[in-house]
Formats: structure tokens, sequence, C-alpha cells
């Protein structure tokens, strides 16, 4: 096995232990507080994070990611930036201080205003710790990164969880985000060897900052365009149907992004190594893509057919009106983890200006189906009219402008992801007829006992029938990295 490939398998198997073992945290603190909690909390939050996200962004004007990206990287760049870093993240803590009375009036609810004060502390706390996590990402260190995104998230779940059982209600929604950045930032700094010196040079910013620049104007018009039905609704219908609708969008995308983020986090920096290589560039996207497409094809569309059972299962029966928004959404979910990853193509090749007019074209479009969503006025609505225009009108262009850099057709991508989407509704169908037949008086989670049980043997069998060229380099790929891990640790247990 090549060195390139070698260490970028190696960091799928370490991300993919960081993301279960989240996953799994993520799960039971959600149940748990969706039990202790009422919508209207949840709802008040996402108010919140529509702006102290969006404040995010700018958190290093995406030099994090140049550093990453770019083939040589000095001292002065990494100093450089962290001081940048800093400096900023104080000042929007600032600034989201002094604007947290307008967030509140803005939805006219005055608690907001103190919930403000305290999620805008997290940007002082994750400044310290862009540039440490940058470096492992770019040395692909993906093993000392699952342990620190383990114990911070645990940390701050355990947090959440404590203050809401003492009575907190929905500050433990606050105190969680902010346990989480504290954690990270302290863990980075006992783990991670590098120390920023006291030095700043213009010079290094501005050789990152091209690269940083345009992807900074993508993330802002990408967030817009993500949150901009999260803010409308919170503003035209309330708490209450902010928190069922970000509840719904939460646990569509819970299963996706740990697929998506686990692969980008480790083939951006991998495809950054072989930029100067477009067709080799190509190959690889085409089988990541065919493997995301195996993993989040079945289950989303799993996930739409058992909606109503997960639902009131994870959340209990006070979510039940969720389940609309939960089924559109996870059409959205399946679409989406593959026209996402088109990111990947951009940035390795360093064309975050195309990037960012992409961003700008489509994000018009898409704002506007929201828009419409919200004036025709149900929850329902909103979810519909963003899937229509993101997950079908836009579909062809978001995988064929990014592909001229490389040679990549939309027909090529199709190829790859067909037969899988294939079986994965043929498994859903025999799901649903699970369900059909079960007894009506059966528990929720009971009938999920029987479903996910019959819809993983089906779709294995039909994967191994079949014989999907993507299961099989999955298959070969996930021996090939067992037969390179026992041995050392066999020697280890020698």
């Amino acid at each position: 096995m090549s060195e390139f490939r070698k260490s970028t398998v190696t960091g799928v198997g370490w991300v993919v232990g960081e993301r279960v073992g989240r996953s799994a945290l993520q799960f039971l603190v959600m149940a748990c507080l969706a039990r202790l909690l009422d919508p209207q909390d949840f709802g008040l939050v996402g108010m919140i994070l529509v702006f102290t996200g969006f404040a995010g962004l700018f958190s290093d004007f995406g030099l994090s990611a140049a550093l990453v990206q770019r083939e040589v990287i000095e001292e002065r760049h990494y100093s450089s930036v962290f001081w940048v870093n800093v400096g900023i993240g104080v000042a929007l803590a600032a600034l989201l201080s002094v604007l947290a009375p307008l967030i509140a009036a803005f939805y006219t609810e005055p608690r907001l205003t103190s919930m403000t004060r305290v999620v805008a502390l997290g940007f002082v706390f994750s400044s310290l710790s862009t540039v440490q996590r940058a470096r492992l990402q770019r040395a692909m260190d993906f093993r000392l990164l699952t342990k620190v995104e383990l114990l911070s998230a645990g940390g701050a779940g355990a947090v959440a969880v404590g203050v809401a059982l003492a009575g907190g209600g929905v500050w433990s929604l606050i105190w969680e985000g902010l346990a989480a950045s504290c954690l990270a930032a302290v863990i980075f700094w006992l783990v991670a060897a590098w120390r920023p010196r006291f030095m700043f040079d213009r010079k290094a910013l501005a050789d990152l900052f091209w690269f940083g620049g345009n992807l900074l104007g993508f993330s802002v018009l990408n967030y817009w365009i993500r949150n901009v039905d999260k803010m409308l609704i919170g503003k035209v219908m309330g708490s209450a149907k902010l928190g069922i609708y970000g509840r719904a969008y939460s646990l569509m995308l819970l299963p996706l992004t740990q697929i998506t983020s686990v692969l980008s986090r480790v083939m951006f920096p991998a495809m950054s190594r072989i930029q100067k290589d477009p067709m080799r560039v190509k190959r690889v996207f085409l089988r990541t893509v065919a493997a995301i497409a195996l993993i989040t094809f079945p289950m989303m569309l799993g996930a739409l057919v058992t909606a109503e059972h997960i639902v009131l299962t994870v959340y209990g029966p006070q979510w039940l009106s969720a389940v609309p928004v939960f089924k559109i959404l996870c059409l959205l979910g399946m679409l989406q983890s593959i026209v996402s990853s088109t990111g990947w193509i951009y940035l390795s090749q360093g064309r975050t200006d195309w990037f960012f007019w992409w961003g700008a074209g489509a994000g018009v479009l898409l704002i506007g189906s929201i828009v419409l969503g919200v004036w025709l006025g149900t929850i329902e609505a909103v979810a519909a009219c963003y899937t229509l225009m993101s997950g079908v009108i836009l579909l062809y262009p978001a995988i064929a402008i990014p592909g001229r850099l490389v040679g990549l057709r939309f027909g090529e991508v199709a190829a790859a992801v067909s037969p899988t989407l294939a079986c994965s509704v043929a498994m859903a169908t025999v799901v649903l007829g699970v369900g059909l037949i079960m007894p009506v008086g059966w528990p929720h989670w009971l009938i999920l006992c029987f479903q996910v049980p019959v819809g993983i043997a089906v779709y294995g069998l039909l994967l191994h029938v079949f014989r999907l060229t993507a299961y099989l380099d999955v298959r070969r790929v996930g021996i090939e990295h067992l037969e390179a891990w026992l041995p050392s640790r066999a020697k280890f247990f020698a």
C-alpha cells in the first residue's frame, strides 16, 4: 500500500472512531435533554446560534484552512495566524456582547441578552486552539485529534446533562457549548507540542489570505443559505416551531455529518497533497463519493421509512410534529451527502474564487426557496421548498462546475452512486413492509428493533450478491487497514 493511501486510510480509521464515539455521545446527550427540556428551549438557543454561528465564520478568515492547503508553511505563518485568531476571538466576543440586546429585540425575547453574552465567550476559548488543530490536520495526525474531540465532547455533554438535571433548563444548552470550546482549548495546549512565538508577519498573512479570503466569502454565503430558514422561522413562527424544525434538522444531520465531516477532515489535506495531478484527484473523488453513498443512501432512506418510530423513540411523544419535517429532510440529506463533497475539489485545487461565485449564484435561488416556504406558512413547506431547490434543481450544476477543474462529468458521479441508490431503495421498501405488518400496539422502540436488523441484513445481502464496486473497494480498504493494524498490536502484546 502506497504511503499516500496508507496515511489516508489510517486517517479515516481514526476519524471514524472519533465520529462514532462522538455520535454516540451526542445521541445520548440529546435524547436526555429532549426529555428534560421543552421544544421552546431548543428554539431559544437556535435563535442565538443563527447569529453566533455567523460571527464564528470570521473567527480566522479561513486562514486555518489555508494552513492545511498551502504546500510550504513556516513558523511565521503559524504564529501570525495564532495572534490574529486571538485578536478576532476577543473582538467577536465583545461585539456580540454589545449586540446582545438587539438580537433579543429582533426576536422579542429578553432572555436572549444574557444567553448571547455567555455564548460569546466561546470565541475567546476557540481562538486559542485553531492553529493547533490545523497543524494536526495538516500532519494528518488524526489519532491525537480524535482523543481531543472525544474528551471535550464527553465533558461538555456531562456538563449539559448535569445542569439540566439541576433544573437549569435552557442554560444547560448554553453551558454545553461553552464547556466544549473551553475543554478543547485546554486539552490542545496540554497535548500539542507547538507554542506560538511573539511574531507577526504581514507578508505571511498575505500568503494565506487569497485562499482564506475567498473561502470566507463562500462560507458567509453558505452559512446564510443554511440558516436563513431558522432565522425566519424563529422570527415569523416563534421559538416552539423553530425548536421542532431545528430538532428534526439536527436529527437528520447527526448521521450525515458524521460521514461527510469524517471524510472531509481527511480528504481535504489528502487531496491537497496530490493537487498537481487532477486526474488522480478525480479518481480519488469518485471512489470516495461512491463510498459515501454506500453509507448515507441506505441510512437516509431507512430513516425516511422509519421516521415516526425514530423521532418518538429518541425525543418522546411531545416531538410528534417533527416527523413530517424529518421525512422531507431525509431526502435532502441523501443528496447533500454527495453535493457537499464537491467542496474538496475547489479547496484542493486552490480555486476558492470559483467556490465563492458558485455560492453567490446558488445562494440567491436557495434563499428565495426558503422565503417561499416561510410565506406558505408551515415548517413542512420550508423543508420541501429547500429540498426541491437544493437537491433537485441545483444538483447538476453543483457537480458539473467543480468537475471542470479535474475533468469530472456529472454522468460519472451518477454512474458511481446509482447502483447503491437502487439497493438502498429496495432495502427501504422491505423495511417499510416490515413496519406495516407489525402489531399496532407495539412500542416504537420495539418496532425499530425489528426494522433496523432487517434493513441491515437485506442491504448487506444486496451488496454481496450484486458485488457493487463501491462495496468491494470499501471492504478491500478495510481489510488492508486491519492487516496493517493487527501486526503492530500483536508486537505490542507479544
